[in-house]
């Protein structure tokens, strides 16, 4: 019973000098996690990391993962730059050519919220960045995978997806810059100082967004939905998707539909002081608006006015 007893100390002291390393999974590699001391007056952070990667607050710079102690991140700090890098390429190449399933690999790094980086950029997997640490130039890329931010705080922002989706949740990103070549565009209870975003396939939602400079949107055949937003200037253009607008707040409009319908309907009467409207083949439909001035093309849709005043008026239909 004694060496029973005293085995057990001993295998319990053993664990216990380890503190950074967790016992995996029969099916999971060890969690390791890298600190790294004096980040308060941190100017640059570059990540590039072929996981799963998660970004949050806390009180000291972490870096933790589940790779193997020879792929782990290599966790590099220079003066007021840090850089956490994997540069095996086949671990590269699995990520950046998967279609499928999830990744296996995952990175959380945690920012303290008094480092206040000047510039951060990324390259992942899927990312989930979710911390109100102000940052203020953010760039990040994935290739096929989701780029989620919730209550970020950038005053610029740059976001690239070739074919996952890109969503901002109870954030302010500042003057945006949104890439997506298949995936979706949601952008929820956020504000931007001004917003452009280029979407090839997916859809492209604006809820609850707020924007004191002009919001332009092009899509190729997604659909692009607006619903309760605050602007000041609007350009949306879809190819081949509908435009879908409720409850509006803006002063200058302009719309470019291909094929797509278009419908802008108010629960209240809306003022605009400018709408122009250029639809080819697509139905145009407006509810409860007093406008301005106004410009309106249907070359072979139909022109649909509902409760509407227009003061002055260049619409032609065909």
């Amino acid at each position: 019973m004694n060496k029973k007893f005293i085995g057990l100390n001993i295998l319990g002291l053993a664990l216990a000098i380890v503190p950074t390393v967790l016992l995996p999974k029969s099916s999971q590699a060890a969690t390791s996690t890298q600190t790294i001391k004096n980040t308060a007056q941190l100017n640059t952070l570059k990540i590039n990391v072929p996981a799963v990667l998660t970004v949050k607050s806390g009180n000291e710079f972490t870096v933790q993962s589940n790779f193997s102690s020879q792929q782990k991140p290599h966790v590099d700090k220079k003066g007021n730059q840090i850089e956490v890098t994997v540069k095996d390429q086949k671990l590269w190449d699995e990520v950046n050519h998967s279609h499928h399933g999830k990744l296996k690999h995952k990175v959380v790094i945690t920012l303290p919220q008094v480092a206040n980086p000047q510039t951060v950029k990324i390259n992942s997997g899927t990312l989930n960045f979710k911390t109100p640490t102000t940052v203020q130039n953010f760039q990040a890329t994935s290739n096929i995978w989701d780029i989620t931010l919730t209550q970020a705080n950038f005053k610029q922002t740059t976001l690239k997806s070739d074919g996952g989706d890109v969503n901002s949740n109870n954030s302010h990103i500042g003057k945006t810059t949104i890439n997506s070549a298949s995936g979706d565009v949601h952008l929820k209870n956020t504000k931007t100082q001004a917003a452009q975003i280029e979407s090839e396939g997916g859809d492209v939602l604006l809820k609850n967004v707020n924007s004191a400079q002009p919001v332009k949107i092009n899509s190729g055949s997604g659909d692009i939905l607006l619903e309760n937003n605050t602007f000041t200037k609007t350009d949306l253009k879809s190819d081949g998707g509908d435009i879908k607008i409720r409850d509006l707040i803006a002063k200058d409009l302009t719309f470019n539909s291909g094929s797509g319908d278009v419908m802008m309907v108010n629960q209240k009467i809306a003022n605009y002081d400018r709408l122009k409207i250029d639809s080819e083949s697509g139905d145009v439909q407006i509810k409860n608006a007093k406008i301005n001035s106004s410009k309106i093309n249907t070359d072979d849709g139909d022109l649909k006015l509902k409760n509407v005043k227009i003061k002055h008026k260049d619409n032609q239909e065909d």
